[in-house]
């Protein structure tokens, strides 16, 4: 079974939250064998808010590239909450759905859906229509529109678009699945939870949550022995520069990298290992055996 996640968000407002998360949907995917993709900055529009139309851009790309398999979209303030979740097992009856959705609660149609954690199944020809559909609405909407919603919460927004092509048209509504959210669409989700801007409306409060919740998780991670994406990563780099297995202190390297992120904090660790007086010191004794002349006496 093919399995993609896919991730976005504004270059500002939510990238900060969208590192944090990644990181939890990058390590679920490197556990199970998925696929992982992500887009950072606004795909169609004129303000940061109108990054969440990039769900659709992303769903679609997937389609024209001849991608079949299934594909998780989650928002920038949605992770993975249970690293062990078992989602092949999951998905294994539900191929002849074309997507799986979550109902807000408290809402009698169970259509009338959240859009923050969605399931697609793009080897389903449905599946593939509801988003021709999404983007289709989407496109309807002139940029003079575009430039007037700052905020995702006007009429015009990702999530309505989506209800209201599952509501007017039977023939995509009936074979995509309407479940509770209390699996992948809440805040306290057994698989993937989302803090909802309703829960915490201060964007950094509501970040310095999410930071928090991730860091527990791969605490406890390690605590069963689960190393993640970062442990892996310097694990290799110590293979590569140090030539040995990383050791028990080589856990502030992780950190490291999981604060400043893959992009930015690899590349210190790196720096880091390369100026250590260990990686010194062995390449001072490697020039020695190898030109003895050239090594310095200690004086000079």
């Amino acid at each position: 079974m093919e399995l993609t996640i896919l991730q976005t968000s504004d270059a500002f407002k939510y990238s900060r939250m969208l590192r944090a998360t990644s990181r939890t949907a990058i390590e679920y995917c490197r556990r199970h064998g998925f696929a992982y993709e992500s887009f950072v900055g606004v795909k169609r529009g004129f303000h940061g808010a109108q990054a969440a139309f990039n769900r659709i851009f992303l769903l679609e790309e997937l389609i024209d590239r001849g991608y079949r398999g299934w594909a998780l979209y989650m928002d920038a303030d949605a992770y993975v909450f249970d690293l062990d979740f078992d989602l092949k097992a999951y998905l294994a009856d539900k191929q002849d759905r074309s997507a799986i959705m979550t109902t807000i609660p408290g809402e009698t149609t169970p259509w009338h859906i959240n859009s923050g954690v969605l399931f697609f199944n793009l080897g389903h020809p449905q599946g593939v229509a509801l988003v021709r559909e999404w983007k289709r609405r989407f496109m309807a909407v002139p940029d003079q529109r575009l430039r007037t919603l700052t905020s995702v919460w006007d009429h015009d927004n990702d999530q309505t678009m989506l209800y209201q092509a599952l509501d007017q048209d039977a023939g995509l509504r009936a074979p995509a699945l309407f479940v509770d959210p209390m699996l992948f669409n809440h805040h306290q989700g057994l698989f993937i939870r989302q803090l909802l801007n309703s829960l915490d409306g201060d964007i950094d409060s509501r970040t310095n949550k999410i930071e928090a919740a991730v860091a527990d998780i791969f605490h406890r991670a390690a605590g069963t022995g689960s190393g993640s994406v970062e442990d892996a990563v310097v694990s290799e780099l110590y293979r590569i520069i140090l030539k040995r297995e990383a050791d028990r202190g080589s856990v502030g390297y992780s950190q490291l990298i999981a604060a400043r992120g893959l992009e930015h904090g690899i590349p210190e660790v790196v720096r880091l290992l390369l100026d250590s007086p260990e990686h010194r010191a062995r390449i001072r004794a490697e020039v020695a055996r190898d030109r003895p002349e050239a090594v310095p006496d200690g004086n000079g």
